[in-house]
């Protein structure tokens, strides 16, 4: 069934006449009455007959008339105003999933959680750790509903927008003999170290410190790899290892563990983690109530 046939048969019932109603629909008299025929056949009714005074409906088309217009006028409605309207986030009664490290948990989940209680008490969330190699899958699947990260890989149809920009520090227990007299750190002595590396996603030995290093021509000796940030802070915390973390995650862990935040001795840059969904959400109204919850209340 052709929908742009009630468009016509719409028209020609307001109008009373096959060429009024294709002029006001921007069509040829011709493919108006096409139109006309094919409904007809489609239908199993005249519709319309002529009379002096115009296009008659039949009694069948009288009766299905208000049931078109509606149809039309809905689904002009949804043309005009699409289905992104607001939606108050106090309402929503429903559960999201998110994916996120334990550096994200530590940064935003507070705060998300906090605020939640009191903006949409009805709203639970459901935690899961950041895997790359499923998360398109999952995305695509509406498993999950948003992912808080730094992505270094791209992704198809994701939105994405800022929530933080973090910048790195050298992480160490206190009174560590490699703290210079001016509570400093030379080069040299950062990278004699060993080191632990946090690889939150797929694990492995290298990480963004170490492509910084490489540019110059340096290298660091990794002697251990985690996947979880705090557990490297208590690793640290109780040898001569250092770990090098983003620096608001550190601050967080020093209130509960023993350590030491140092500068690097070298420029390490910074990087964003931002607020991630995928585009076949993005007029969903309870999805967007909530990611505008987030990008207005969670900052690092």
């Amino acid at each position: 069934m052709d929908l742009n046939l009630f468009a016509v048969f719409d028209a020609i019932m307001r109008h009373r006449s096959v060429s009024l109603a294709a002029q006001s629909l921007g069509l040829t008299q011709p493919a108006a009455s096409n139109a006309l025929t094919r409904l007809r056949g489609q239908l199993g009714d005249q519709l319309f007959v002529r009379s002096k005074n115009g296009m008659l409906p039949t009694k069948f088309a009288t009766a299905m008339a208000p049931v078109i217009e509606r149809a039309l006028t809905d689904l002009q409605g949804v043309a005009r105003d699409g289905p992104d309207q607001g939606i108050p986030l106090s309402g929503l009664k429903r559960n999201f999933t998110f994916v996120m490290s334990d550096l994200e948990e530590v940064l935003f989940l507070s705060d998300l959680v906090g605020g939640l209680a009191t903006a949409a008490p009805s709203v639970s969330v459901e935690i899961r750790p950041f895997r790359s190699d499923i998360l398109q899958d999952a995305l695509e699947f509406e498993q999950v509903d948003f992912v808080i990260a730094h992505l270094t890989m791209p992704f198809k149809n994701l939105i994405s927008r800022p929530l933080a920009k973090l910048e790195f520090v050298c992480v160490l227990r206190p009174g560590h003999p490699a703290i210079s007299a001016d509570g400093g750190m030379e080069l040299e002595t950062y990278l004699e170290l060993g080191h632990v590396l946090v690889a939150p996603d797929l694990g492995g030995r290298r990480g963004v410190i170490d492509d910084h290093l490489r540019t110059m021509d340096r290298r660091r000796d990794v002697v251990c790899s985690v996947p979880h940030f705090l557990s490297a802070c208590l690793l640290v915390s109780s040898t001569d290892h250092v770990v090098t973390l983003p620096r608001q995650l550190a601050e967080r862990a020093a209130k509960h563990y023993p350590l030491r935040l140092l500068e690097l001795p070298f420029p390490a840059g910074n990087f964003s983690i931002g607020l991630h969904w995928l585009s076949t959400r993005d007029k969903d109204r309870e999805h967007a109530a909530l990611r505008d919850f987030i990008l207005s209340n969670l900052s690092a």
